[in-house]
């Protein structure tokens, strides 16, 4: 299996455009090669945030929000979801940045341990739709919390062409798959377009159990999952199963 693969060295990315084609340049350094299909249309929304001055820190559960940290927000400390995201947020300007391990509930444990509910509001800029009871958690923490969604995501209605024809001519190698709802599109996109046959053999490199459940039904795959919830400890898993040479 591991020569097939190493024959068919296409990896495909399932993230977010930018966020993808940051990954796919991640892993050309590595030696492979990389088709990047976004599996979510990402939309950028309007919204209006509260004065800085009421701030104590801001939260970040994607890096598809950092483009909404201006430079008044950029002086503040910002907790990213993980080390991923903490570099985009570095990459936006803010100096302050503190990683969690991939998941909502570490970012919610790092925030409480270092915190104080006096110390001022936390602002989460999210997406429309977000795991977790983050709210709830740091409120019954005593901290003030609030929300802004910044940007909206929706599932693509079919996979892409070139996609397509990688998997009819059984050239995918890989999958990424970041998020148990993108698992989920990725495996619908992939049985309404009739291509079950084209992940035969195909490894499929899971962010975490939760998103690895959402694709078990694709028995062709050969699942899987990182050994921590974090994008380089994803992109690690890839090279100890798939040997870029």
């Amino acid at each position: 299996m591991m020569e097939s693969r190493a024959r068919k060295r296409w990896i495909l990315i399932t993230r977010a455009r930018e966020q993808g084609e940051q990954t796919a340049r991640e892993l050309r350094e590595r030696g492979y090669l990389t088709l990047v299909d976004p599996v979510f249309e990402t939309r950028r929304v309007p919204f209006s945030l509260p004065q800085p001055e009421s701030l104590q820190a801001v939260l970040l559960t994607s890096a598809n929000a950092v483009y909404a940290l201006g430079r008044e927000l950029a002086g503040l400390p910002v907790y990213a979801v993980g080390r991923g995201t903490a570099r985009a947020v570095r990459q936006r300007g803010a100096t302050d940045v503190r990683a969690a391990r991939g998941d909502w509930q570490s970012l919610v444990e790092r925030v409480v341990e270092e915190l104080d509910p006096r110390g001022g509001k936390l602002l989460h800029l999210s997406g429309r739709e977000v795991r977790g009871d983050i709210a709830g958690e740091l409120e019954r923490e005593g901290f003030s919390y609030e929300r802004v969604v910044v940007y909206e995501t929706a599932p693509r209605e079919e996979i892409g062409s070139r996609t397509r024809h990688a998997l009819s001519r059984r050239a995918v190698g890989a999958v990424l798959l970041y998020s148990p709802r993108t698992a989920a599109t990725f495996a619908r996109l992939v049985r309404d377009s009739g291509l079950e046959a084209g992940l035969e053999g195909v490894l499929c490199v899971c962010l975490s159990e939760a998103v690895a459940e959402e694709v078990t039904d694709l028995s062709s795959l050969e699942i899987v999952v990182a050994r921590e919830r974090d994008h380089t400890a994803l992109l690690d898993c890839l090279e100890a199963h798939m040997p870029s040479c």
